[in-house]
């Protein structure tokens, strides 16, 4: 039997979805669904892969499912993307369409004994850590909080941003206040080398990310800990209910049979 699906994608789960699509030969049976152009061109080595880019809304994302005769929706996107993940919910309930969605594991449990890794329950709670010294630290959270952050005290000189390198981004860094020399433009996840080069390069103390699991380099971040820096994580907002990504396969794979 043969289903079609609506993959929202954006992520590195998203990105192995696809090759294991392409490899099982069902890729002709989903359509990929990014926030932006550079969430395209992520996917672009994945051949005659079909991408729909822009951000949506309830609305918009509904008019999509309903137009396109889908059968499931597999929910795809960053754990900390809270409202799209709420919106695409919305809209597959309102269009009597079968929802799933695919969580990344969470790996942070076995890093609270770390004397130098420091667990928040939010962004507030991270900004008051770093308002207690007056070391330069390291924000690898991406643009989306960098206003808040530029709330920080002398941020403009302690702060050094790793972001994703698009024009969006370097102009979300300039808007917080950042110094270009402090903004770093790569796309990850990174090694344990590589965080640390950039922590001896900068001078910096501290880093700053999300419990993004091992797809987004947790482990490769928290390693910092190790080698003397203080390493802060902000924890998911919510703990979610879902399937792995190998349970999103195993799914597809009986709907196909």
């Amino acid at each position: 039997m043969s289903n079609k699906y609506l993959i929202f994608a954006g992520t590195s789960e998203g990105h192995q979805l696809a090759k294991i699509l392409e490899s099982m030969g069902t890729l002709d049976s989903a359509d990929f669904c990014v926030a932006t152009e550079y969430g395209e061109v992520t996917l672009n080595d994945v051949p005659d892969i079909r991408v729909i880019s822009g951000r949506k809304d309830v609305k918009e994302i509904e008019e999509l499912l309903q137009s396109n005769g889908y059968d499931i929706v597999i929910d795809a996107t960053h754990p900390y993307a809270e409202l799209v993940t709420s919106n695409i919910k919305k809209a597959s309930s309102n269009s009597g369409i079968e929802y799933k969605r695919l969580c990344r594991s969470n790996s942070i449990i076995e890093l609270v004994n770390n004397k130098n890794i420091e667990l928040t329950k939010n962004l507030n709670g991270a900004i008051d850590l770093l308002n207690k010294t007056n070391e330069k630290f390291l924000l690898t959270t991406g643009t989306k909080e960098l206003m808040d952050f530029s709330k920080i005290r002398d941020f403009s000189d302690r702060a050094v941003a790793r972001v994703l390198p698009s024009i969006v981004s370097i102009n979300a860094c300039i808007d917080a206040g950042l110094k270009p020399v402090n903004i770093i433009c790569m796309q990850g996840p990174f090694t344990e080398e590589m965080n640390l080069a950039t922590m001896r390069q900068f001078d910096l103390k501290s880093l700053v990310t999300k419990n993004t699991g091992i797809p987004g380099g947790l482990n490769a971040k928290t390693a910092m800990a190790d080698h003397g820096y203080r390493v802060i994580v902000i924890d998911r907002p919510v703990v979610e209910d879902g399937y792995t990504l190998e349970e999103i396969v195993e799914l597809i794979k009986e709907r196909e049979e």
